[in-house]
């Protein structure tokens, strides 16, 4: 939990000061502090960048039930063994796990360059580096061809309009039998207790994105040609939202 104290008792400490500016203005206090975005700033400070990676790992115990979820189970058994595309992975850590539950997986990694290299070392260093590739580029580099594409933690960074083009990258590269495992906190509809609204709060004053309802998401899903299947429940709050390419109203299988 070092990190994660470092990154709230520094960085985030100084742009939660913020927050009455954002409240009045509705733009993001952390530019308004630092005078850029969240990603530029944390990328041009290697010491930044590490300690940022770091405390995201605080919360990778959301991960632990992902590996099982039965479209990576499925790609698993494929004769030939499946594709995972992590896209905006991060450091690698939730593919590792996919990658360790399920050894007949291949991996693809996209990230920035700053973010790619260190995902390579710590795949690398768990012994997955063989069953990797690793892409440098953005959203609009999605690969095709795979057979299970990850979204973790990554639309909850942005508005409504900037997530409905990710997906809309997503789905372009998205085979017809490929699934979507998208991982972020879901805001409960019955203003229920829940670790998504603080992390709501946190996403509008840093970042200028936002936690939502699974509605919400639906509604995105959808502007995108998507379609969410199901929902599966993570620690942390967190959930699997599963999400297949929207089937045409005259399919057969529809009816």
């Amino acid at each position: 939990m070092r990190a994660l104290a470092l990154m709230y008792g520094g960085p985030f400490y100084r742009s939660f000061a913020g927050l009455e500016h954002t409240v009045r203005t509705g733009q993001v206090a952390f530019e308004h502090v630092f005078g850029e975005n969240h990603f530029d700033h944390f990328a041009r400070d290697p010491r930044l960048a590490e300690l940022f990676d770091q405390s995201m790992a605080a919360g990778s115990a959301m991960f632990d039930p992902v590996p099982a979820h039965p479209a990576l189970a499925a790609a698993a058994e494929a004769p030939a063994g499946g594709t995972v595309v992590d896209v905006a992975g991060g450091n690698g850590e939730l593919l590792g796990r996919v990658l360790a539950a399920h050894p007949r997986l291949h991996g693809v990694l996209l990230e920035r360059p700053h973010a790619v290299e260190a995902a390579r070392m710590r795949l690398e260093e768990a012994g997955h580096g063989g069953r990797c590739d690793f892409l440098a580029g953005d959203f609009a580099d999605v690969p095709g061809g795979g057979d299970v594409y990850v979204l973790s933690r990554v639309l909850h960074d942005w508005d409504d309009e900037r997530c409905r083009e990710i997906l809309r990258h997503c789905a372009r590269a998205m085979p017809d039998h490929a699934d979507l495992l998208v991982v972020e906190r879901v805001l409960p509809s019955d203003g229920s207790v829940s670790l998504a609204t603080a992390w709501d709060l946190h996403m509008m004053c840093n970042v200028g994105g936002r936690e939502r309802q699974a509605g919400h998401y639906g509604r995105l899903f959808a502007d995108a040609g998507l379609a969410l299947v199901n929902r599966t429940p993570l620690p942390l709050d967190g959930n699997v939202l599963h999400v297949r390419k929207a089937r045409p109203a005259s399919d057969p299988s529809r009816r």
